[in-house]
């Protein structure tokens, strides 16, 4: 069973009129015949974006064989779908789909990478994704086990520094915020920020472009002080120095990297046979 959800099933159908435009002329000269079709991978990768495209591809009346699951390793050259139905129809969708399937796993194969190096600590993604696509990377990232955090702005409130500059005070920010009943982050640059926070229990603080050293010391002193609600570490975090950040007790650590160093996966698509 495909599992899409119906804010996606959305967006996919938005970026297949963008594609489409007014029809795939190409595809309209070709001569009308059943085929079957395979997506193999070129590269090893871990999978995301195969419940996104083996349902447009369904949604076109076509069949579909997966051969791979979302979440699962695969190597290069190996068959991930296999696609029969009429050819125009396949034609149109070909390159959207391993657009789809390529950013989707290249986020999911960065992600599983990261958390091999966090170990306990549980890894999440900002919402520094590729415009318009917010939805599928969130999904990738989730597919490989990390926090998709806010998948939009009404999920929860997240004070970060320019909003705070229109308070008194970081507790002043974190109080009133509460008052909208949402879950609290509060973003603190500073150690006595984090430790101002903390007095109106917030559902997370974060530590922003902290030294593993300091980041560990402030931790230490929240805990002290009593401050049981999530801390999180974010800015200036990567792969290369994630090891340092995870082993210093933290809930969380989130990674913009995770999103935007992501590369694309390379699939393609070959008529195998055609009738």
């Amino acid at each position: 069973m495909i599992m899409v959800s119906k804010e996606i099933k959305k967006e996919l159908e938005v970026y297949l009129k963008q594609d489409l435009g007014k029809g795939d002329v190409t595809a309209r000269v070709t001569p009308r015949r059943n085929c079957t079709a395979t997506i193999t991978s070129n590269e090893n990768c871990y999978l995301a974006g195969v419940e996104e495209v083996s349902y447009l591809f369904s949604s076109r009346k076509l069949k579909v064989k997966s051969h791979k699951k979302d979440g699962e390793k695969t190597k290069k050259n190996q068959k991930i779908l296999s696609i029969t139905g009429e050819n125009r129809k396949i034609l149109s969708l070909e390159r959207m789909c391993l657009n789809i399937l390529g950013r989707m796993s290249g986020v999911a194969t960065l992600c599983t990478e990261a958390k091999k190096k966090a170990g306990k600590t549980r890894l999440a993604v900002t919402r520094k994704t590729a415009p318009g696509f917010q939805l599928l990377d969130k999904k990738a990232a989730e597919t490989a086990g990390v926090w998709s955090h806010r998948k939009n702005l009404f999920e929860m409130v997240l004070l970060k520094e320019n909003h705070l500059k229109f308070f008194d005070s970081i507790r002043e920010a974190v109080a009133k915020a509460k008052k909208t009943g949402k879950k609290v982050e509060a973003e603190a640059e500073t150690q006595k920020d984090a430790l101002e926070a903390a007095k109106e229990n917030p559902f997370i603080i974060m530590l922003d472009d902290f030294s593993p050293k300091k980041a560990k010391e402030t931790i230490i002193l929240l805990r002290k002080n009593g401050f049981a609600g999530k801390i999180e570490l974010s800015g200036g975090i990567t792969i290369k120095n994630l090891s340092k950040y995870s082993k210093i007790g933290a809930d969380i650590i989130s990674m913009g990297e995770l999103t935007k160093k992501a590369n694309m996966v390379d699939f393609s698509l070959r008529v195998v046979k055609a009738k």
